[in-house]
């Protein structure tokens, strides 16, 4: 081939000279016009423009990419917790379910016979902690052949044979002795399931009925599940013995309290009693009573039913009508009030902090001068009792004093058993103890009852040095 270079005179050398001439700078490459090139360079503006141009681009790119991760996400953080808190509660009530089904159809003989394998389970389960050995590898013993098909003996196929068993009639006759036997926990052991063990109450089969119950009544709470969680504690309540041993009543009081329904708890402290000594059943009654009487003005409140229901609340805990009553002062010295948790009628001061500290102080609160009505109730006692709901509420039942007292020297007691054992403890333990993480530390801290017996004193003392509470 003969290649062709054409003049540098001809038409053909300036058309390919301006089509593949390399501009000198990138102005000239950009600043072309007409097919022309441009000479002029870049200034530091222009680079300016540029870098905000790219920056801009770059911001747009950000704000797209975080929106369309913000609208593929499936699950934000609320709703990673609200699926938790569904599968908690799945997982309860199977529990529930399948320990509801045992108890429906309690025999004993099974019961026995499922508690020895589980022991044997358990026993071997440590020998073989304690003692590994390497399990045998091959083909396992004939004892271990399930014969199937031709190879099974006679014996167990044709009815002829007298040692052939009919494995449908044995089925039911296992299952016609099983019916004999079994015998339903829930019919039978109604109102006794908290009790300790005896012989028609099987436990801690029932305690732990009562137990999920009260989990599964917590978390449906918790989701706002108030039919599920209402459900739940009412057969707790039910099923729970005389005195109880869960809380099932004062959480359907809070329960109630909280969906404003005062029909329900007016039947449920009817229900229980007066001698209920809980914080949460007195102090709700009279609070609902009040109520009734002074701002919805229904018939059959009183305001002598109001007090009667007060002064039973007050005699039950002195500690939480003083907190309500004066609670300006209260809430300015009592501190970690948050702390306690599940309080109940033994340690009457936890408890009444306990409440004062949870959403009924806002309902109190919230309530047209009811913490007023409570302080003066008391003040009207402590210059003359028997003013109060017909003498109901003595002089005595308003004296803190003494109470406190009394449980100042309980708590002083009791520090001192457990330094007693404390010091019994040999060296080793207590290097144990030592040793022991952070989070086993806070899992064994208790309540400093001491503290808040403290705070209460000093702030009887601010109130009782107030004018108002003088001239009583």
């Amino acid at each position: 081939l003969v290649s062709f270079i054409p003049l540098p005179n001809s038409k053909t050398a300036i058309h390919t000279e301006r089509q593949y001439r390399m501009p000198k700078n990138k102005g000239a490459k950009r600043g072309r016009s007409g097919g022309e090139a441009s000479t002029s360079a870049w200034t530091a503006s222009d680079h300016i423009v540029r870098k905000a141009k790219q920056q801009r681009k770059a911001d747009e790119k950000q704000e797209l990419r975080a929106q369309r991760s913000a609208f593929l996400t499936r699950d934000s953080k609320e709703k990673r917790e609200a699926g938790k808190l569904r599968l908690h509660m799945k997982r309860v009530q199977r529990q529930i379910d399948t320990l509801r089904s045992r108890l429906e159809t309690w025999d004993d003989e099974d019961e026995r016979k499922l508690a020895v394998q589980k022991r044997k389970e358990e026993e071997a389960r440590r020998k073989e902690l304690e003692n590994p050995t390497k399990k045998k590898k091959g083909r396992k013993g004939p004892e271990t052949w399930k014969l199937k098909g031709a190879a099974r003996p006679a014996w167990e196929i044709y009815d002829f044979d007298t040692r052939y068993v009919d494995p449908y009639m044995k089925a039911h006759e296992d299952a016609k002795k099983k019916a004999q036997r079994s015998r339903n926990v829930f019919a039978l052991c109604k109102g006794r399931f908290g009790e300790e063990e005896s012989g028609d109450v099987p436990q801690p089969f029932c305690r732990d009925f009562l137990s999920l119950l009260m989990q599964m009544g917590n978390l449906a709470q918790q989701a706002n599940q108030l039919k599920t969680a209402r459900k739940s504690f009412v057969e707790c309540l039910d099923l729970d013995s005389t005195p109880p041993i869960t809380n099932a009543r004062c959480q359907l009081m809070r329960l109630y309290m909280d969906a404003n329904r005062p029909d329900s708890a007016r039947r449920l402290w009817e229900k229980l009693g007066p001698e209920d000594p809980s914080v949460w059943i007195r102090y709700s009654a009279a609070l609902i009573e009040y109520v009734s009487w002074k701002l919805l003005e229904e018939e059959g409140s009183t305001q002598e039913t109001a007090e009667g229901l007060l002064a039973r609340a007050i005699q039950t805990n002195l500690f939480c009508a003083c907190y309500l009553a004066f609670s300006d002062t209260f809430i300015d010295v009592m501190d970690y009030g948050d702390e306690i948790e599940d309080a109940n009628e033994d340690s009457p001061l936890e408890e009444a902090i306990e409440y004062c500290n949870s959403e009924q102080m806002g309902a109190w609160q919230g309530t047209e001068g009811a913490c007023q009505w409570i302080r003066s109730v008391i003040l009207k006692g402590l210059k003359d009792a028997a003013c109060v709901a017909d003498g109901a509420l003595k002089k005595e039942d308003l004296d803190w004093r003494p109470k406190l007292s009394e449980l100042r020297r309980r708590y002083e007691e009791s520090r001192a058993l457990e330094d007693e054992e404390n010091d019994g403890d040999n060296d080793s333990d207590k290097e144990e103890s030592e040793d022991q993480s952070e989070d086993e530390m806070d899992d064994e801290l208790v309540v400093d009852l001491g503290m808040f017996i403290g705070m209460f004193e000093t702030a009887m003392e601010m109130v009782e040095d107030s004018d108002e509470y003088k001239q009583s």
